[in-house]
């Protein structure tokens, strides 16, 4: 329970704050490192224009957050409660296809959005 009202205490701090200034959230070390964009930049916009209703927005900061990671984590959360409520929910097996598949999408966008000419479209 204390998992859930943190996550939850979490999402409601990001709605509320304004990442698109500095000041509320850190800024990504891999981006100010080396210059490049990581797999993640834009996640926090993202997220942030989600809870505010904006898909357009948050497409626009990383599509792979709002496509794959959120609700990956809204489907795992909602299923850990309902468990943790006593419903009897089948086991899930995720597939080793699927254990590869997500850190590999994950290096593919991260090359893609750092090539010049997709920046425009994949960058945050």
């Amino acid at each position: 329970m204390v998992a859930a009202l943190s996550l939850g205490a979490a999402a409601v701090y990001t709605a509320a704050a304004n990442p698109y200034q500095a000041g509320f959230f850190p800024s990504c070390i891999y981006l100010s490192a080396t210059g490049h964009w990581c797999p993640g930049c834009g996640g926090l916009r993202a997220t942030h224009d989600i809870l505010r209703g904006d898909f357009g927005a948050a497409m626009g900061m990383n599509p792979v957050v709002v496509l794959v990671i959120l609700p990956l984590i809204v489907v795992s959360m909602a299923w850990w409660l309902l468990s943790a409520f006593g419903m009897r929910l089948p086991k899930i097996v995720v597939p080793t296809w699927v254990a590869w598949a997500l850190p590999a999408l994950l290096g593919v966008f991260w090359i893609l959005r750092n090539i010049p000419a997709l920046e425009p479209w994949l960058a945050p």
